[in-house]
């Protein structure tokens, strides 16, 4: 059995496993690009609009990821105080 003081901070965990955790955050960007080319072979007729509001939310997504990225590596970094 873990003690309470012997369990690894939050801080510790991020410092490991901070580029797996990021990469499952981009996941869904993999997922808009396959549904983007998926749209382009079965409904070329819609393809502008749909192509267009897919990058806006990858665009969107890509940059709430880079803010997570940027407070976890202030979270991790140490403190030059």
């Amino acid at each position: 059995m873990i003690k309470m003081a012997e369990q690894g901070s939050l801080k510790e965990a991020l410092r490991k496993n901070r580029w797996p955790f990021l990469a499952i955050l981009l996941l869904p960007v993999v997922g808009m690009a396959v549904a983007m080319l998926l749209i382009t072979v079965r409904a070329p007729h819609n393809l502008g609009l749909i192509i267009v509001l897919i990058l806006v939310m990858i665009l969107q997504y890509v940059v709430t990821v880079y803010i997570i990225m940027l407070r976890f590596n202030r979270l991790v970094e140490p403190s030059k105080s």
